[in-house]
C-alpha cells in the first residue's frame, strides 16, 4: 500500500482539490486504485459472509415448505437487526476515532480508544438485551405481528434467543471497527468466516434436529446464530489483546467525562440516524405483513430482501472504506492533508457507480435461480417484481452509500441523522401512496435513497469541509494544527 506515493500525486496537482471533482476521479489502475481494491476486496468479503450465511438461513427454513415459518423469520429477523442497529451507535464513531489515533502512531491512545468502545458497547448491549427480551411481543407487533398468531408463535422464540447475545454481537461490530481502523481487513474477514461457518453447521441441527438434537424449527435459526456470535466476540477481543491493540484492562476501565462525551455526541447522530433508517425498514415489513394474511407477500420479500442484501452488503464495504481513509489523509499533511482526502473521496464515489453497476447486473441474473429459496411457486412468482426493481437500484445506492461513509469520515454524525430523517418522512408518505403492493413497496425505496443522494452529495460538493469553497479553510486549518503540534513537541 504505498500511501506516501499517494500522497505525493495528491500534493502535486496543488490546487485541483478547488474543483469539482478531482482530474483523475475515474479509476486507472494506479497506486489509490490498488490501495482501494487491497482494502476493499476483502471488507467485501467479510460483509457478503453474513448475507451469504444469511440466504443459508432462509434456505433452511423454507425447506419447511412453510410460508409462515420463513414469514416469521424474516419478520423476527427485521425485528432483531433493527433493535441492534439503533442501540449499537458505539462502533460507527470508534472506526474513525481509532484511524485518526493510529495514523497518529500512538498506541497508548489507540488502546483507549478501542477500550473504551468496547466497555460503552458492553454497557449498552446489556441494556439491550433486557429490553429486547423482556418485549417480544410488543418489538413484533411493530411489525404487524398480531400477539398470539400463528407466526408469532414461531417468531417470538426467534427474538428471544438472539436477543440473550447483544453483548457479544455489539462487541463483535466494535472489534471489527478496531481492526478496520486500522486498515487490517483481513483479520475481521477471517472471523466473520469462522463464526459463519459455524452457524451453517449448527443451523440444519437445531432446525430439523438429528440424534439428540431436537428439532426447534425457525427458534433453532436463532440458537445457531447466537453461538457463532459469542465465538466471534471471543476471537475479536482475545486476538486484539494478543496482537497489542487494547490493554485487557483499557476494556474495563469506564471512559472519562470528555471521552464520554465525544462518544455521546457522536453516537447521538449515530443513533439517531438508525433510528430513522430503521423507521422505514419495520414500516416496510409491517406495511408487507398487512397486505396479506398467507405470509406469501412476506415470504417473498424476505427472498429478495436476502438477493439484494448480497448486492448492498458489497457496496457498504466499499463505504466502510471512506471512513478509514478520509479521517487519515484529513488529519495528517503527510499522507496528503486535505486535498489527497478530496482526490480519494471522488474516487470512491466513481468507483460506487461502477460497483453498483456490476451488482446490478449479477442481481438480474440471479431471478431464474429464486426457487432455490422456496419451492412453493407463489412465493417465486411474487418475488421476482421486487429482485427486478433492487437490481435497478445498485447504481444509485453505489453512490448513497459511498457519500454517507465519506460522511461518517468527516464524523458529521448529526447532519447523517437530519438527512435520513428527511428521507425517511419521504418514503412513508410514499408508502402511504403506493404501498399497497410488494412491487409498489420496493419502488418507494428508489424515493428513499433518491432523498439520502441528495444530502450525501450535497455535504461532499457544498457543505462539508472538502467542498470547492471550504476546501482551502480545511487546509489552513490543519497547517495551523500541525505547526502547533511540531512547537508543542519542540518544547518537551
Amino acid at each position: 500500500m504505498d500511501m506516501a506515493g499517494d500522497a505525493s500525486e495528491g500534493a502535486a496537482r496543488g490546487d485541483a482539490g478547488a474543483a469539482w471533482l478531482s482530474e483523475d476521479a475515474t479509476p486507472r489502475n494506479d497506486a489509490l486504485d490498488k490501495l482501494i481494491i487491497s482494502l476493499f476486496v476483502p471488507a467485501m468479503l467479510n460483509f457478503l459472509i453474513i448475507p451469504l450465511v444469511g440466504a443459508v438461513d432462509v434456505f433452511w427454513v423454507g425447506r419447511l415448505e412453510d410460508a409462515v415459518a420463513l414469514a416469521a423469520q424474516g419478520a423476527a429477523n427485521q425485528v432483531f437487526q433493527s433493535a441492534f442497529w439503533i442501540i449499537s451507535f458505539i462502533p460507527s464513531v470508534v472506526a474513525p476515532v481509532v484511524a485518526k489515533a493510529a495514523a497518529g502512531g500512538d498506541t497508548k491512545e489507540l488502546s483507549k480508544k478501542i477500550g473504551e468502545g468496547i466497555f460503552c458497547a458492553a454497557v449498552v448491549g446489556a441494556m439491550g438485551m433486557v429490553l429486547m427480551y423482556t418485549m417480544q411481543e410488543r418489538a413484533l407487533g411493530i411489525v404487524g405481528v398480531a400477539a398470539g398468531s400463528v407466526t408469532a408463535h414461531q417468531a417470538a422464540p426467534y427474538v428471544g434467543y438472539r436477543a440473550l447475545t447483544f453483548i457479544p454481537a455489539i462487541v463483535s461490530t466494535v472489534g471489527f471497527a478496531a481492526f478496520r481502523g486500522t486498515l487490517d481487513v483481513m483479520t475481521p474477514m477471517k472471523i466473520t468466516l469462522a463464526s459463519q461457518m459455524l452457524n451453517v453447521v449448527l443451523d440444519p441441527l437445531f432446525i430439523f434436529g438429528v440424534g439428540t438434537f431436537k428439532a426447534m424449527g425457525v427458534a433453532g435459526a436463532a440458537i445457531a446464530t447466537s453461538i457463532s456470535e459469542i465465538f466471534s466476540a471471543g476471537l475479536y477481543t482475545t486476538l486484539l489483546v494478543k496482537r497489542k491493540l487494547v490493554d485487557l484492562k483499557d476494556m474495563f476501565r469506564p471512559p472519562s467525562a470528555a471521552a464520554l462525551g465525544t462518544l455521546l455526541v457522536g453516537g447521538a447522530g449515530v443513533q439517531l440516524r438508525a433510528v430513522a433508517q430503521n423507521i422505514t425498514f419495520l414500516a416496510v415489513m409491517r406495511a408487507i405483513l398487512t397486505m396479506d394474511s398467507t405470509g406469501t407477500a412476506a415470504a417473498a420479500h424476505t427472498i429478495s430482501s436476502q438477493v439484494f442484501q448480497l448486492g448492498v452488503i458489497a457496496i457498504l464495504a466499499l463505504s466502510t472504506i471512506a471512513t478509514i481513509l478520509i479521517p487519515q489523509r484529513m488529519n495528517s499533511m503527510e499522507k496528503g492533508g486535505p486535498r489527497e482526502a478530496k482526490r480519494v473521496a471522488d474516487r470512491l464515489l466513481v468507483w460506487g457507480v461502477v460497483i453498483g453497476v456490476i451488482l446490478a447486473v449479477l442481481q438480474a441474473g440471479a431471478i431464474p435461480f429464486l426457487g432455490v429459496f422456496s419451492s412453493l411457486s407463489e412465493v417465486q412468482e411474487q418475488a421476482k417484481m421486487p429482485c427486478i426493481i433492487g437490481a435497478l437500484l445498485q447504481p444509485l445506492n453505489g453512490i448513497v452509500f459511498v457519500g454517507e461513509g465519506l460522511m461518517q469520515g468527516h464524523q458529521a454524525f448529526l447532519r447523517l441523522a437530519a438527512g435520513m430523517f428527511v428521507s425517511t418522512g419521504a418514503m412513508l408518505v410514499a408508502l402511504n401512496i403506493y404501498g399497497n403492493s410488494l412491487a409498489g413497496v420496493w419502488f418507494c425505496f428508489t424515493v428513499f435513497n433518491t432523498f439520502r443522494l441528495f444530502f450525501g452529495l450535497r455535504h461532499h460538493f457544498f457543505d462539508g469541509p472538502l467542498a470547492p469553497r471550504h476546501i482551502d479553510a480545511t487546509i489552513a486549518k490543519l497547517e495551523v494544527e500541525t505547526a502547533a503540534k511540531a512547537a508543542a513537541a519542540k518544547t518537551d
